[in-house]
């Protein structure tokens, strides 16, 4: 170990200024900008007003800056050109797919990521994988690959990071390199024996190498048991903003081992704790922590719409990618159609499948009932007449860089509004990207498109992004992020017995004697102790206030605290003084933004026409408040594209394919004397003919075999359901989807029939066609289930003797009606043979007719008295289907134990 130095001391060498070439080497760049820091506010507190800047920086930049030195001067023809961490994957990814080894027996680009950390941990720790032994399938396979990407770069004059100590190591001897005198290592947990040789190869050119181990601090410790992790979040919240109003100028520290998975939570959680508001003033201030980790590039949404613009210019893409697109204020005129193009993607809802292409959205949108978003549409139009011009074939990772950035000026990218810090910076990072995804072609051959945006994709995926931020007290820290960090106040959450000490993780490529051999931590329990025992007593001397804790309970499962914290002192939380802030509720109700109204009654509507045909009578009597919200205010759940056709579409089909048949046959004598080939023939034409209809807005399902299926299933149910139809007595068909206005409570609708029989017994059946399950109890009592047949009886003609459901359904085809006679047509009894409570109300068909006009006449006035009440007729089996249930907020008025046994359940 080499001697130590006192921070102070090591602080009064950096003051000498750069002629005393003193340097500091950090593990991580948090610790190398957190002694930054530290040194700056001491030389401020000197009373300086200008410094020559500390070299103070991680060990991997340090090595590649003595390369540099290397690379401009008489050594740069004999020195290897390094790798960037995208050519190094590329390389490994060729490596690996040589072998030919099928996609579906493995991932190849996971591999080539365990294959890469393999290859560091051979070099930093001295490992030859070639004399493992017996070696199994893995290290077989790790022997091959690595032998060919070593090749690959050799051939090529090329090093990777893993390898680039040893490469400048022995270089160092050289004038042109520009060497430390003095070198001191800050928070060293691990130096690895390539770390060692190098620091040895420094000494030997007369560079003195000191340890600056953190000052330990004589800390207050004590330890919490919370209920699970989302308490912790939100007590360490809690007790930073405490701490933070009791020294605004303190340094405050949380520690979150599994910090990559929660990194969400904490966000919210620590928002909602030092901003309460921020949710109603998101543009005021800024929030007093940060989470160093930062998350993918791919996941800013600035970035994530560029690399969907780029999928979306090649076959297709998921049909949700595209609605974000559509909506996505990055596309040029996205402020001046924001509410258009919000109707645009609720059509395309309605019109599209699972997948689509930009053709079938172009195709969508400028169709007649298209919401209009023209600029949209000039944009897609581009981008699609420059994917003609310039997006096929293959090529080099260059030639595809510029044609993405061409794709995307032709979409007007990144979009008219004015960017905001972190946008800029998103921005100015996926231009980086852009530049090393376009030095891949010099380890890459030329490639297609798909193979180029999925390259493009998963390097913006392994690149992490955190936009730059000014100061803040309050560090939200993974594990080897706090190491050597001094704060005045510490706070380690989640060190339960199975999170802490982090169990084993050997590389699987590389022979765990060999790993055991060279002490690699976490290669073995035995290892991984120690390490992470080294870590928490550095966690214990970090801070003047240290609060380790661990939750009770995950899920079902009870936790214990980690035996490596067993030895703190327990308390309660009650004393750490944690202070009692507002919610975000409290915020709201001090911002006088909630408002009290009553909203069981809307204002009144004058009588006249209303949209929404006879649904709006259905979701009267089903729920006031859903018939409000619906049908006056508009509110309509959005569609999910679904694979194949949904119900609805396959009703279509079915009705489509009847009404057409029945507009042929017109009556069934016509029928019974049609002969099989005719009748046949018939069915085929009608078939293709409702296809067709339904084809121009659902083409991605109803080509091909799939098509043909389902002509096969239309002509079959056709062919059963008139297998029941010539059995009934004489009819002439006399009325197919007839539209016609009706009128109820003051309100006109327009309703359709299905279809009006004029029956040989006399008078007129109306028949409603459904697909699914139908009863005709529906029809009956207060507030019917299903008034359409009710309404179309009183508005068909004066003579309609019996009213049914058509159900065409394979195994339950036949009518389900009630009519003035019981011998017109099976299936169809008088309403004296209905023996349900709703029904018993009625003497006759007369009464039956007078009952419907009453109940329809009632939910029309309603209606248009403005009557909004949250009254579902069926309680929750009324609700269960309702997109309503978040703005009516029926679950707030539900007793407390209800629903909270209903979440339990959850």
């Amino acid at each position: 170990m080499p001697p130590a130095i006192l921070r102070p001391e090591l602080f009064q060498l950096l003051a000498r200024g750069h002629g005393a070439r003193v340097t500091v080497l950090t593990p991580n760049r948090r610790l190398a900008q957190s002694l930054r820091r530290d040194y700056d506010r001491l030389q401020q507190a000197r009373g300086l007003q200008a410094w020559e800047t500390a070299d103070i920086l991680p060990f991997g930049a340090f090595v590649q800056r003595l390369w540099e030195d290397a690379l401009y001067s008489e050594l740069a023809t004999s020195i290897p050109m390094l790798l960037t961490a995208p050519q190094e994957q590329a390389l490994w990814d060729e490596a690996i797919r040589a072998a030919r080894i099928p996609d579906a027996v493995f991932s190849a680009e996971s591999a080539a990521a365990q294959c890469r950390e393999a290859w560091q941990i051979a070099h930093a720790w001295r490992i030859d994988p070639r004399v493992a032994g017996t070696p199994n399938e893995d290290t077989r396979a790790y022997r091959d690959w690595s032998a060919r990407y070593e090749r690959a770069t050799r051939e090529n004059g090329q090093t990777d990071g893993a390898r680039l100590a040893d490469v400048v190591g022995p270089l160092l001897e050289n004038p042109a390199l520009r060497k430390p005198a003095t070198l001191a290592l800050a928070g060293f947990d691990i130096v690895t024996p390539q770390m060692l040789e190098f620091f040895e190869r420094l000494a030997a050119q007369g560079c003195e190498t000191f340890d600056a181990p953190a000052p330990a601090q004589e800390a207050k410790v004590a330890r919490v048991e919370l209920t699970d992790a989302r308490a912790e979040i939100a007590a360490a919240a809690r007790w930073a903003r405490t701490r933070l109003e009791a020294d605004p100028k303190a340094r405050i520290g949380v520690v979150v081992p599994d910090l990559v998975r929660a990194r969400t939570q904490i966000h919210r959680l620590f928002a909602d704790a030092m901003r309460p508001d921020h949710l109603l003033a998101p543009g005021e201030g800024s929030f007093p922590f940060n989470i160093s980790l930062g998350a993918p590039l791919a996941d800013r949404p600035l970035v994530g719409d560029a690399l969907l613009a780029l999928a979306f210019s090649g076959p297709g893409i998921a049909f949700e990618q595209a609605s974000r697109l559509v909506r996505s204020p990055f596309i040029a005129g996205a402020q001046a159609e924001r509410d258009v193009r919000a109707l645009l993607d609720s059509r395309l809802r309605e019109r599209c499948g699972p997948s689509v292409t930009l053709d079938a959205v172009l195709r969508v949108a400028t169709g007649s009932r298209a919401p209009r978003a023209p600029l949209l549409l000039e944009r897609l139009s581009r981008l699609a007449e420059y994917r003609k011009s310039d997006l096929f074939g293959a090529k080099t990772a260059s030639q595809w860089a510029l044609a993405f950035s061409e794709a995307l000026r032709a979409l007007g990218f990144p979009g008219d509004r004015a960017l905001d810090s972190a946008e800029y910076q998103a921005l100015d990072s996926w231009h980086e990207l852009l530049a090393q995804f376009a030095a891949l072609e010099r380890v890459t051959a030329k490639m297609g498109h798909g193979e180029a945006c999925r390259r493009l994709a998963r390097m913006a995926r392994e690149a992490i992004f955190q936009p730059q931020a000014t100061d803040v007290p309050v560090q939200v820290l993974g594990i080897l992020e706090s190491a050597g960090l001094q704060f005045d106040h510490l706070w380690v959450m989640g060190l339960t017995d199975e999170a802490w000490p982090f169990p084993a993780r050997p590389n699987p490529f590389i022979a765990v004697r060999l790993q055991r051999g060279a002490g690699i931590p976490q290669a073995d329990a035995g290892s991984s102790l120690e390490l992470d025992r080294r870590i928490t007593a550095g966690w214990l001397a970090a801070a003047r206030e240290v609060v380790v804790s661990h939750g009770r309970m995950r899920g079902e499962s009870e936790l214990a605290p980690s035996p490596l914290i067993g030895g703190c002192p327990s308390a309660e939380i009650e004393a750490l003084g944690i202070g009692a802030y507002p919610l975000l509720r409290d915020a709201i109700r001090a911002a006088g933004l909630v408002e009290v109204i009553d909203d069981a009654r809307a204002p009144r509507l004058e009588s006249g026409a209303r949209s929404g045909g006879t649904t709006l009578f259905r979701d009267q009597a089903a729920c006031p408040f859903r018939a409000f919200a619906r049908h006056r205010l508009g509110s309509d759940p959005l569609e999910a594209p679904v694979p194949g056709l949904d119900a609805r579409d396959r009703g279509t089909l079915v009705h489509e394919m009847l009404a057409l048949v029945w507009k042929s046959l017109e009556s069934r004598e016509r029928l019974a004397a049609a002969a099989a080939a005719q009748l046949e023939e018939l069915l085929g034409a009608c078939a293709d003919q409702a296809i067709a209809k339904v084809k121009r807005y659902r083409s991605d399902v109803l080509a091909g075999r799939f098509g043909a299926l389902e002509r096969e299933r239309l002509v079959r149910l056709a062919r059963e359901w008139l297998a029941v139809e010539v059995r009934r007595p004489d009819f002439e068909v006399v009325a197919i989807e007839d539209k016609r206005p009706v009128t109820f409570g003051g309100i006109i609708v327009n309703a359709r029939l299905d279809r009006m029989d004029h029956l040989a017994a006399g008078g007129r059946m109306i028949i409603d066609y459904k697909t699914g399950d139908c009863a005709p109890s529906g029809w009956m009592g207060a507030r019917p289930d299903e008034p359409q047949l009710p309404m179309y009886a009183l508005a068909g003609a004066d003579d309609v003797a019996a009213v049914a459901f058509g159900q065409v359904k394979t195994g339950q085809m036949g009518l389900r009606g009630i009519g003035r006679a019981s011998d017109l047509v099976a299936g169809v009894k008088l309403i004296t043979k209905d023996q349900s409570r709703a029904a018993r109300q009625y003497h006759d068909w007369d009464d039956l007719l007078r009952g419907w006009r009453t109940e329809l006449d009632a939910l029309g006035v309603a209606f248009l008295a403005g009557d909004a009440r949250v009254d579902p007729k069926d309680g929750e089996a009324t609700c269960e289907n309702c997109h309503q249930q978040m703005f009516c907020r029926i679950a707030e008025r539900a007793p407390f134990d209800a629903t909270a046994g209903s979440e339990s359940d959850e």
